[in-house]
């Protein structure tokens, strides 16, 4: 296809000057000839209008923005023609110009319905949603709004402009020009994928742009705590009571595997007594959703029946605030001169040292521990194996010239000792 002669001319229209002495302001497209006006619906004074620049010549921050809104024009109208010219090899100046105003079109765009599912999100927080996970789409919006800024120099992008391509670039541009990791690149992909899942169930778009697409989010280090490391937390005194009080809430989630916030959302009413007798904690996630349900042994009962009666509100724990939680739980590693212990650990150390580590199946870690899938639980399953591997290296250090064979087999090599019995 022979490229058409394209041109974007501004101007003010001096026949129509208004009362206030201002001049609408027009926009013409020519392609081959043909042209087309529209307008863009701002007025200027004919002294602060440049003819040969097609702009406000005014220093004022009214023209300024007037200059913006007009280099934003030019910009979309590039951006419609190369369209045009790439989806249907043919472009006129009034199909330009009702791109540019979206007359005939209906594109829906992606960070404008990104926008809408984070504000519909936000609305369900306390209900059905939790605030860190809104903050986390939230930083997802803006990772993706400033990719498309760099990279396209556009504000935003129809859905039917996404591409597998698209979602390549947007990896590279977290991983080479941000430096993010594996895992922040992986959620924040998976959030966009979410966005265009949702799209296509709305009938946005039919298909996924984005099949067969996938960012590996490393495992990551989950640090659980020896039978010792728990010991010594345990059975360590403790004069201060705050320190004290959150060495026994950390204690509390090693052998009950909540994590902090559900540990400080926990109430009575989550508490029950089974058919035979034992107590149970039947508890929704705050981080997914899905519902878990743990047996109460023996040392986390001592503990809600210590504290009874010093939560609000139905709780039972009083608990402050994560930071300040996590001001005693430094205290406390310093008190024992740990290399490090963070609240977290107390539920991998629930799901190794407790649980797998004492022949709990996995099937049951699963549903105890509240996962939505099994091959989570599994990375715990894994840690385990390593944690065997290493004991058995201890083990074999220990037990080094402890043993040791008779002589005559140590010197006698194996084929030897063969061709003796079957000569007997």
């Amino acid at each position: 296809m022979k490229r058409s002669t394209f041109k974007i001319l501004f101007y003010i229209n001096r026949n129509k000057q208004k009362r206030n002495g201002q001049c609408p302001i027009l926009g013409r497209i020519t392609i081959d000839g043909a042209n087309t006006q529209f307008s863009i619906k701002e007025d200027t004074l004919p002294e602060l209008w440049s003819v040969e620049k097609g702009c406000s010549i005014g220093k004022s921050k009214d023209c300024k923005e007037l200059n913006l809104k007009l280099e934003k024009y030019r910009q979309d109208l590039k951006y419609h023609y190369n369209k045009q010219v790439e989806d249907n090899a043919y472009v006129t100046a009034e199909s330009l110009k009702n791109a540019l105003l979206g007359i005939g079109a209906h594109e829906v765009m992606l960070l404008k319905e990104f926008e809408a599912h984070n504000k519909e999100f936000f609305q369900s927080i306390g209900i059905t949603k939790v605030k860190s996970t809104w903050k986390s789409y939230n930083t997802a919006y803006n990772t993706l709004r400033d990719f498309i800024r760099y990279k396209y120099d556009m504000d935003d992008i129809a859905f039917n402009e996404l591409n597998y391509t698209f979602i390549e670039e947007f990896d590279f541009y977290m991983r080479v020009t941000l430096g993010y990791k594996a895992n922040t690149r992986h959620t924040r992909i998976r959030m966009l994928k979410y966005i265009v899942m949702r799209a296509i169930k709305k009938e946005v778009i039919r298909n996924n742009p984005f099949a067969g697409y996938h960012v590996k989010s490393s495992e990551g280090e989950r640090r659980w705590l020896s039978k010792e490391e728990l010991d010594l937390i345990m059975q360590t005194p403790i004069r201060r009571i705050a320190v004290n009080y959150v060495r026994n809430l950390f204690v509390f989630a090693a052998f009950t595997g909540l994590a902090f916030i559900d540990l400080q959302t926990l109430k009575w009413s989550e508490i029950f007594t089974g058919k035979r007798g034992m107590r149970w904690i039947r508890k929704k996630r705050s981080k997914t959703g899905t519902e878990c349900i743990i047996p109460l042994l023996d040392i986390p009962l001592q503990i809600i029946k210590y504290y009874k009666g010093s939560g609000k509100d139905g709780r039972v724990f009083d608990i402050g605030s994560y930071s300040l939680v996590l001001l005693y739980m430094q205290e406390l590693r310093e008190l024992l001169n740990m290399k490090a212990l963070c609240f977290h650990q107390g539920r991998h150390t629930y799901a190794t040292t407790v649980c797998l580590s004492n022949g709990v199946p996995i099937e049951t870690l699963c549903t105890m521990m509240g996962h939505r899938n099994i091959a989570t639980t599994q990375i715990y399953s894994k840690i385990t194996k390593n944690k065997v591997d290493e004991d058995m290296q201890v083990l074999e250090k220990t037990i080094d010239k402890k043993y040791s064979l008779p002589k005559q087999m140590q010197n006698i090599p194996y084929s030897d000792n063969n061709n003796q019995m079957q000569a007997k």
